[in-house]
């Protein structure tokens, strides 16, 4: 790489030097550390032992106000929340926002930031926004670029660094009575 060259921190490719985004993935390709992503374990293949459809969810446990959050092949959730937002990641800290805590499952090991993503609800569901996480969020298989919102359907296979989960939930229009 010459210096009429940048490195896209997200997908790995050279782009001209004046190049402001990605122009295989759109990522931004500033060098401030809040925009530009790094990654350490991107590289790592991950292997679904499972198909979405064989993947057996007791659909009486997805909350009708919430998401219900599954470690990929299991049939217990992790987690359950009604909250409209909520960061995924590793609490430090006591803070005042709505968190799913992943620090007790490896998270630090399993390549989890303090801060990987922010899902929240929509008028049509649910949307995931990776926070600039080290490792990356993948949304059934496809890199997220940084800071930019993705929609997140019922069902949708999810990896934070090494972490694979399964996001569930019923979307109910908010001006509908259950």
């Amino acid at each position: 790489m010459n210096s009429s060259e940048k490195f896209c921190p997200v997908c790995k490719n050279i782009n001209k030097a004046e190049a402001a985004v990605c122009r295989y993935c759109g990522a931004a390709l500033h060098t401030e550390s809040r925009i530009a992503a790094t990654t350490k374990n991107t590289e790592i293949k991950i292997n679904y032992s499972e198909k979405p459809e064989e993947i057996r969810i007791d659909e009486s446990i997805i909350p009708s106000d919430g998401v219900a959050v599954y470690f990929e092949g299991t049939t217990k959730p992790v987690e359950i929340i009604t909250e409209k937002e909520f960061i995924v990641g590793r609490r430090v800290a006591e803070t005042p926002e709505s968190f799913l805590d992943l620090t007790e499952f490896d998270g630090y090991k399993m390549g989890l930031s303090r801060r990987h993503a922010m899902i929240r609800r929509t008028e049509s569901g649910y949307e995931i926004i990776d926070l600039a996480s080290t490792n990356g969020t993948w949304l059934n298989d496809e890199r997220l670029v940084p800071y930019t919102t993705h929609p997140l359907a019922s069902g949708t296979r999810l990896r934070l660094g090494r972490i694979r989960l399964l996001v569930f939930y019923r979307f109910i229009p908010e001006d509908k009575e259950i």
